[in-house]
């Protein structure tokens, strides 16, 4: 429980970060080097430090699948924190939009536990894991070929799935490096495997962030491009959890159907809460700006 409960903590940092950094944008009508000095960038970059620190704790303890199915809650406490910010009520479509973005990963969160992990060390060399990262790449590199080949918002979608790839991979490459280090913190910092995992990350987690950016900037609407995102990142989380870690998802008929519901819910959430659908709260004197998920 305990895992869950930071998960949803980490979720709740992260959609602020979103809200205080665009708030920060929306002063200035731009992002440029005067943002490092805006109180709200801070804020929202202690938010986004938070936020990392409590998905690192989360993952320690809790299954990757479930972690990052909760994570994807960000989406609708960006929207209460942005209401919040706007001293305004959000209008019953922006709540149902909360309530179901918020629903269906609590429900999802809910049918994959309790979730078995057979495995408590990770061999990068071993073939489920080579099998894992090549599986990613070619979902990455599908996506920035789509990218290149339809310019433009079509081409956003494509960014999005890599994007969320390398979301899934950055978390299990987290939850690596962080259960390693709870078990033998001396031992896993002279581990060449963990050193590797720890390159990788550093790498593979900015790089999708900055990717979820260029795919907010190219697309007309957030929606399709969050949407994409929010499904792509919990199923490559799964699907590599199961083949590192070998966690078990126990899944009948029943579960299945429920599990699409408990997906479709959180779509229908998104789509509600897609600025292009309401209008925007945007500060005096400064111009709007898309929201866009963080890590």
């Amino acid at each position: 429980m305990l895992a869950e409960v930071l998960a949803v903590a980490s979720a709740v940092a992260g959609g602020s970060a979103v809200v205080a950094q665009q708030r920060a944008a929306h002063e200035l009508g731009g992002a440029d080097g005067r943002l490092l000095r805006r109180p709200w960038w801070l804020a929202g970059t202690g938010a986004s430090v938070l936020a990392s620190l409590l998905q690192a704790a989360a993952l320690a303890d809790g299954t990757v699948a479930v972690v990052q199915a909760l994570l994807a809650t960000a989406v609708a406490w960006a929207a209460v924190g942005e209401a919040l910010l706007a001293r305004r009520v959000p209008g019953p479509g922006v709540v149902l939009g909360v309530v179901l973005a918020v629903a269906g990963p609590l429900l999802l969160a809910l049918l994959l536990g309790p979730v078995t992990t057979s495995a408590t060390t990770v061999d990068l060399t071993a073939g489920p894991v080579l099998a894992g990262l090549a599986g990613v790449g070619v979902v990455a590199v599908a996506g920035l070929v789509v990218a290149r080949r339809r310019p433009g918002p079509p081409g956003a979608l494509g960014l999005a799935l890599t994007c969320g790839a390398g979301y899934g991979l950055a978390a299990a490459l987290l939850a690596l490096v962080v259960r390693a280090l709870s078990r033998d913190p001396g031992g896993a910092l002279t581990d060449p495997q963990l050193v590797l995992a720890g390159a990788l990350l550093v790498l593979v987690g900015p790089g999708a962030f900055a990717l979820s950016q260029r795919a907010l900037a190219r697309a007309r609407r957030a929606g399709p491009v969050v949407t994409t995102i929010l499904l792509v990142d919990p199923l490559v989380a799964t699907t590599i959890g199961a083949a590192w870690f070998g966690e078990t998802v126990f899944l009948d008929g029943p579960v299945a159907v429920a599990v699409v519901l408990a997906v479709a819910l959180a779509v229908l959430g998104v789509r509600l809460l897609d600025p292009a659908h309401r209008p925007v709260p945007v500060p005096r004197g400064s111009t709007s700006t898309t929201p866009g998920p963080t890590r």
